[in-house]
């Protein structure tokens, strides 16, 4: 499975002429398309790219691979579907998630239900920390969570699926388009999102780097509460833009995008290991969910 991902990813890059189009092709960051071209380069013994400064092209062995890549794909992708239909996924699978990524992965269960009518889901919505406890001990067969370095346990399999950008989200009244930052955490108050979680401490490092003081009013532990806080006018955050809630299209809410290079959180799809035969199907699909949602399929 993780041959014909990497596979897959090459060959969105080949075409793409770059990792940052197989990054938006295949819905990974650069870095894990980077990590996944060096694993598939170390596999085959042969390098796959040629770069002279900013430009990626195939190497001999990478115009050698691409032809049989794509057909290997397709054969995959056959098989696929016609195991699927002679073959319905039934039983059981605990699921966890974030809140916040509950939108995706409602999407990508409805369209599994439709699927397999035999699979029943238990879905349980937890924070971070006890969404990881869960899926070591067993207690739930994979969970959609936000990436943090992972204890090493026999089975656990961490995928990457999208990241969310940090902003900076206030009232519409108090900001627009082109308001500096820096007024905004020197007039207004501040809703922190609890710097105890993985992103809050991403957060809180960012304020350092960028030297912006805030003038603390909260700090919350839930981004959605935080969001209809703000809408209200309460106060203004800095967050990750939440995938599926459009807040930039919100009249009541106006997204500014942070000074510098981008920061922004990886969330993925933490497996257990031991039911790997229906959580891969789980994690093939939301992948799929995301590639149709770029494509605005």
């Amino acid at each position: 499975m993780s041959s014909i991902r990497f596979l897959r990813t090459f060959v969105a890059a080949a075409r793409g002429g770059s990792f940052a189009a197989a990054s938006d092709e295949v819905a990974l960051t650069q870095a894990a398309v980077g990590q996944q071209m060096r694993a598939l380069e170390a596999e085959m013994k042969k390098t796959l790219f040629d770069k002279t400064g900013r430009t990626m092209v195939l190497s001999p062995a990478g115009h050698l691979l691409l032809p049989r890549a794509e057909e290997l794909i397709a054969q995959y992708e056959s098989m696929r579907r016609d195991l699927q239909d002679q073959r319905q996924i039934a039983g059981t699978i605990k699921l966890g998630s974030l809140i916040s990524a509950m939108g995706l992965l409602s999407g990508t269960l409805a369209v599994l239900k439709s699927l397999h009518p035999n699979l029943e889901v238990e879905l349980r919505v937890r924070e971070q920390t006890q969404l990881m406890q869960d899926v070591i001990s067993g207690e739930l067969d994979a969970a959609v969570v936000v990436e943090r370095q992972w204890p090493e346990v026999p089975g656990l399999l961490w995928t990457p699926c999208y990241d969310e950008a940090l902003t900076v989200i206030a009232h519409s009244s108090i900001a627009s388009p082109d308001t500096p930052i820096a007024s905004l955490f020197a007039n207004h108050p501040f809703i922190r999102f609890d710097r105890r979680t993985p992103t809050g401490a991403r957060i809180d490092k960012v304020l350092r780097r960028l030297q912006y003081v805030p003038k603390e009013f909260l700090e919350l532990n839930s981004l959605l509460a935080i969001a209809q806080l703000v809408r209200k006018n309460v106060g203004f955050t800095m967050a990750p833009l939440l995938k599926n809630f459009d807040w930039e299209s919100d009249p009541a809410l106006c997204v500014l995008q942070l000074p510098g290079r981008p920061v922004a959180r990886s969330l993925g799809m933490l497996e257990n290991g031991k039911r790997s035969h229906i959580t891969s199907v789980v994690r093939e699909e939301m992948l799929a969910h995301l590639r149709r949602m770029k494509s605005g399929g």
